[in-house]
């Protein structure tokens, strides 16, 4: 009687990586954040922190790098798209009490997320992706039955140590925040022309 045909989906990629050695990564970072920090004449009041890395200084990071090629290579072509490039990578170490405000990535065919140290089990802030096409207005509350991917305005995940995320730039996505007493720490990345 009826097919049905996806169109213009929010698509959500997520593995796990664990030929990873994020004791290094862990280190690498915390160094980073430190240098930057040195450098700033005036004192940074956020609870998180956030900067740039460097495939050239440290191999663990440029390992990850290869292995996010490869899983950027199976999700170009699943969905028809040349390979894209990767043009940015940080570390995000989010202390107790941080959270980040929803936000997209400007100019990012793809963007992701890479869990260097997350424990599920104590509350270290979820990943929160927003549903923004505008179907809120469509879907009252009184009809929706239950939950599905056709009617949720949001989809949450618990991340652990090396779950990898990769999604679409232009999702919009937010971080809880962290309720534990342990620092957060993640390697976000942009891909693209």
């Amino acid at each position: 009687m009826l097919t049905n045909e996806v169109w213009f989906p929010s698509v959500i990629w997520r593995g796990t990586i664990t030929d990873i050695d994020n004791t290094v990564l862990k280190e690498y970072g915390y160094t980073k954040v430190k240098e930057e920090e040195d450098l700033r004449l005036n004192p940074d009041l956020r609870n998180w922190r956030s900067t740039m890395l460097s495939l050239e200084e440290c191999a663990e990071v440029s390992k990850l790098v290869n292995v996010i090629d490869q899983g950027m290579f199976q999700v170009s072509q699943q969905v028809g798209l040349r390979l894209p490039q990767l043009y940015n990578i940080w570390i995000n170490i989010n202390y107790p009490g941080a959270s980040n405000d929803l936000h997209n990535h400007i100019n990012a065919m793809f963007s992701g997320v890479y869990y260097v140290d997350v424990d599920p089990n104590i509350e270290q802030g979820d990943i929160v992706f927003e549903r923004n096409d505008g179907a809120d207005l469509h879907l009252p509350e009184h009809m929706i039955e239950h939950y599905t991917y056709y009617t949720g305005k949001s989809a949450t995940y618990t991340p652990k140590t090396g779950d990898l995320f990769i999604f679409p730039g232009w999702l919009k996505h937010r971080v809880s925040t962290n309720n534990s007493q342990q620092d957060r720490i993640s390697i976000a990345f942009n891909y693209g022309e």
